[in-house]
């Protein structure tokens, strides 16, 4: 072999065992495509943490849903996504949920569920159940914690009281709401680690005439999860004060269509 010839060996030598070093660093293939181009990175549980690396292909996981209605909707980002649109889940990715189990008034987690197939099935993003946390539902919660691994934390779903938490003081049956977080390149954001907590005291007091108005309780605050605001028609579950409300509205269905329609995040 001559000259040349060792010295194409040795380079792809070295070049294998840069990417292998890099790789054993905590570096990505993601991380070597994107060479000269920083990892975005967030405070998390005191440390300063690289943003996870989007997994899977860039292919929704459900087929989108057609916006076929209209009527009031709005958003808790209208920009700053992929798309130059409003801030939302990317949906070439499930959105893992679980539940903080304290509090949870009995025979309620058929209720959680429910609400959050109607969600999946108006905004066409794929939700899986990973079970019961002992993690208490916070909007201060880290968005990256080893409880669940190196990825963003799944959605929480838990139960407080007004005497718990002063958010939930007189009227408020509940609050919902995700992270808006750069994805890990550029500086295109998406929602992250949705957070729901329900006053179970008035859930308990509202079940008393049935299932459906604390589902649609549960179903109001996933929209602010994927990313709906209030709005100030009563005809839509997204007011902020629904008393008979139990299925979504025109412009709830158009705005859910529009939160499950955001772009996938480039891997």
């Amino acid at each position: 072999m001559g000259s040349a010839g060792r010295m194409v060996v040795v380079t792809l030598v070295c070049a294998a065992l840069f990417v292998a070093g890099a790789l054993w660093r905590g570096v990505t293939w993601s991380d070597v495509r994107h060479w000269g181009t920083p990892r975005n990175v967030i405070e998390a549980e005191g440390e300063t943490v690289r943003i996870p690396v989007a997994e899977g292909s860039a292919v929704r996981v459900l087929p989108e849903v057609a916006a076929t209605t209209t009527g009031s909707y709005d958003f808790l980002f209208p920009d700053g996504g992929a798309d130059g649109g409003p801030v939302r889940y990317d949906p070439c990715r499930v959105l893992s949920y679980v539940i903080s189990p304290a509090h949870m008034p009995e025979g309620f987690e058929p209720i959680i569920h429910a609400a959050v197939a109607d969600v999946s099935a108006a905004t066409g993003l794929a939700f899986e159940y990973e079970g019961l946390t002992d993690e208490t539902a916070s909007f201060e919660r880290a968005l990256v914690q080893s409880r669940y691994g190196d990825r963003f934390a799944p959605i929480v779903i838990g139960f407080q009281s007004e005497s718990q938490n002063a958010d939930l003081a007189g009227t408020v049956t509940g609050l919902g709401g995700s992270s808006a977080v750069p994805g890990a390149y550029g500086d295109d954001r998406y929602l992250r680690a949705g957070v729901v907590i329900i006053d179970w005291e008035d859930v308990a007091a509202i079940r008393g005439d049935g299932d459906d108005l604390a589902r649609a309780v549960v179903e109001h605050e996933l929209g602010h999860v994927v990313g709906l605001a209030h709005v100030g028609d009563k005809h839509e579950l997204m007011h902020e004060s629904n008393l008979s409300l139990i299925d979504w509205g025109p412009g709830d269905l158009a705005g859910l269509a529009l939160a499950g329609a955001g772009q996938c995040e480039g891997r």
